[in-house]
This record gives C-alpha cells, sequence and structure tokens, in this order.
C-alpha cells in the first residue's frame, strides 16, 4: 500500500494515514443504476452526523428518477437537509402520506424517509443530497434503507421503471425491495478514544491559513486552522485585529469566526450550475506565512476532478498551485464566485499536483445548519483574472493562530 501525505494547508498542521480516516462507503449498483452512501467511520450516541446519498443514471436518458433513503428507527422527522443537485426533494414523518407503486395508492409514513426526485435525468448524471441525523443517545446500531429507481415512458401508459435493488428479502415501507446497511454506533468513551488516536500532536508555535468574509462579521475558514488556538489574530492589509470561534464542523474540516471588526467587503457563493471538470479556477491565499511576502497570493488551474481522495464527494481536485498556509481561502471561478474552500494537497512520489478543496455547497449547508448569513451571485457574467484579484482580496484575510 502506498503511503499517503495529506498536507492540512494551515502552516503546521500536517496528519499521515494510509486510508480514508473520516469516511466510510456504503454501494450498490448494477449495469444501470450506482448509489453510493457516505457516512463517517466512528459514530458516536447522541451526536450529529452527516450521510450523503449519490446516485448515478449508468443506462440511458431516463424521463425521471429517484434515490430514496429512509431510517425504520426514526419514527419522526430527526433529520435536516439540503437538495443540492436533485430538482426536488421530499421527507415524510409518521402519519404523512405516501404513494406506493407497489399498492397503486397512498399509505401512512410508518418512519422517516427521505427522497430526492429529478425530471429528465441524462445518462451519466450524478445527483445528490446531503443529510443531517440526530443519533438518539441509546442506539447502538444504525439501520438505512436505500433505493433507486430510474422511469422510462412518455407516458404513464407506456411507462417502465429500473429499480435498485430489483430483488431481495429486504423491503421498505412501500413495499420496495432496498438495500440494508447497518452502522455500528460507539458510545462516549469509544468517541474519546478515537478522538485522541486521531487528533494530531498540539501545536508548540503560532500557525497561519487564510480565510475569507462572507458578510461583514463572520470568516470561513478551516476548521484545522483554528484548531487548539488560545488568540485568533486576522491581519488585513497589514491591519492586525482579533476574531472569536463561532461555530465548526469537525466531520468537514470548516469553522466560521466572528472578527472584532466588521469588512465592508465579502464574497459570495456561486449560484446555479455546478462546477465541471475543465473549468478555470484561482486560489487565493497567505501561502508559507512571512516566506512570500505579506501580500494575498494568486495561483491558476483547472478542475480536476469533481471528487476527493477515495470518491470523497464533499471535496473536489484543482491544478492550482497551493502551499501550506493556503488553508482556508477560498477557491474562485471565472466570475469571482466562490466554488470551494482549499484545504490540503497531496504530497507523494507518483501523484503530483493534486490539491484539495471543500465544495461550496458543503460550505452553505454548514452555514445554513448555524442560521450564519451568506450571499448567493447571481451575477454570471465573466471577469479577467486581475479584475477578480482586485475585487477579491478586499475580502481575503491573514489567520494567526497562537
Amino acid at each position: 500500500m502506498i503511503k499517503k501525505i495529506i498536507f492540512l494547508l494551515g502552516m503546521s498542521s500536517i496528519l499521515l494515514f494510509a486510508n480514508n480516516d473520516k469516511i466510510k462507503t456504503f454501494k450498490i449498483h448494477n449495469s444501470d443504476i450506482e448509489i453510493s452512501i457516505y457516512y463517517p467511520k466512528h459514530i458516536v450516541q447522541g451526536e450529529r452526523i452527516r450521510l450523503i446519498g449519490v446516485m448515478k443514471n449508468r443506462y440511458r436518458n431516463a424521463r425521471m428518477g429517484g434515490l430514496t433513503i429512509s431510517f425504520p428507527q426514526f419514527k419522526h422527522t430527526k433529520a435536516t437537509y439540503s437538495d443540492n443537485t436533485f430538482d426536488t426533494i421530499n421527507n415524510y414523518s409518521p402519519p404523512d402520506k405516501i404513494y406506493s407503486g407497489i399498492v397503486k395508492k397512498n399509505i401512512r409514513s410508518k418512519y422517516y424517509m427521505i427522497e430526492g426526485w429529478e425530471k429528465n435525468w441524462k445518462k451519466g448524471s450524478k445527483k445528490e443530497f446531503y443529510i443531517e441525523v440526530d443519533i438518539p443517545k441509546d442506539l447502538n446500531h444504525l439501520t438505512i434503507n436505500v433505493r433507486g429507481v430510474l422511469v422510462f415512458g412518455k407516458s404513464k401508459k407506456h411507462q417502465t421503471e429500473i429499480k435498485l435493488p430489483t430483488t431481495g428479502k429486504y423491503k421498505d415501507q412501500q413495499g420496495y425491495p432496498i438495500g440494508k446497511l447497518s452502522i455500528p454506533i460507539y458510545k462516549g468513551t469509544q468517541q474519546e478514544t478515537q478522538k485522541k488516536a486521531l487528533t494530531p500532536t498540539k501545536k508548540k508555535e503560532s500557525s497561519t491559513g487564510t480565510g475569507f468574509f462572507i458578510n461583514p462579521t463572520n470568516i470561513i475558514t478551516n476548521q484545522h486552522v483554528v484548531d487548539s488556538c488560545r488568540n485568533i489574530k486576522i491581519i488585513k492589509n497589514g491591519v492586525i485585529s482579533s476574531a472569536k470561534i463561532k461555530s465548526v464542523d469537525r466531520t468537514n474540516d470548516l469553522a466560521v469566526l466572528i472578527a472584532d471588526k466588521s469588512n465592508k467587503t465579502y464574497l459570495k457563493f456561486r449560484s446555479g450550475r455546478s462546477v465541471r471538470v475543465g473549468e478555470s479556477v484561482i486560489a487565493m491565499g497567505y501561502p508559507l506565512g512571512v516566506l512570500l511576502g505579506s501580500g494575498v497570493k494568486l495561483t491558476t488551474g483547472n478542475i480536476s476532478s469533481l471528487t476527493g481522495l477515495l470518491n470523497d464527494t464533499t471535496t473536489l481536485q484543482l491544478t492550482a498551485a497551493v502551499q501550506p498556509g493556503n488553508s482556508g481561502g477560498p477557491l474562485l471561478d471565472n466570475t469571482g464566485s466562490v466554488v470551494g474552500i482549499v484545504y490540503a494537497k497531496l504530497n507523494n512520489d507518483m501523484a503530483q499536483n493534486v490539491n484539495l478543496a471543500i465544495k461550496a455547497n458543503v460550505a452553505t449547508m454548514f452555514l445554513d445548519v448555524h442560521e450564519i448569513d451568506s450571499t448567493f451571485d447571481t451575477e454570471r457574467s465573466k471577469k479577467e483574472v486581475v479584475d477578480i484579484a482586485d475585487i477579491a482580496k478586499k475580502s481575503i484575510i491573514q489567520i494567526i493562530c497562537e
């Protein structure tokens, strides 16, 4: 096995691993449909976790289709969700009415279910949604039912369906065969053990990273940039001020700070169409601290993959060069909108120029959950790189963690 070194790009934060320490994957597939469920490797009683459901049409253009995930242990709504790429998303809790194609009528929901639905589903395209679930304090195993369907035909009379799975001994509340995922849940003492095993050595000196304003008073960055900080200082145009942590998401390595001084400008997240492989991007930040000077630095490149390491759908890969100190900096498209947050690079003799960013929709969902204001950029006109830099640098700051 080839060891990989992931440099979390806040200065002096390095994590060595041989496998993905955070995420596990449950997959079911056939020649027509592929479904993946991503979930944390270690789940603890009483905590809130995030699951990601992804479905791919591998067959041909479909009139419509959907991904259904249900939780037979949850009798009532215990989740929040985000309809990231599906046309619509619906959830049901007892005693909501839901339609069953098996019995051709509405039935009463017995437990919590969520379904993403897409019209005109193109061959080869993937759709996904995120779910945040509260794990009961007395739960030892989390059971999840998973299924997908593609619908073909111009009318109900000539309608045909392709299902995944097609058969099986397990069925959901609507009578459809399902793939069943059972996840062990740990007690708090085991969580502490796992955290201790995964936590890097405490910093003995100050470290640096990057962040950017998302509204006049809040800054987003990586969680590892501000982890274990006694004091947080931010520098903009040579002026030093202070900030405090407001919210963190350790699973996705995100944090929001409250700045002591407000900022007149802030960056906006991309709206509408998702990024594509090959799309031009700009990374901005403060790499290598004072070694490269005090000003914000810029590199350009392209999106090289829409998934990160081990098919992690919460991140993407880019070719724009990044260095320690870039962590938390914005990844911008050719309109100046934020499409990602830089967080790591892969150092490996066989893998060159593999850099990683957290997807913008993961960040905006984190902000929504914590009710933190952010803005989507509705102006989609392309700009020159120099113009993007002039505008964006007014919202980007250097973070000093002491």
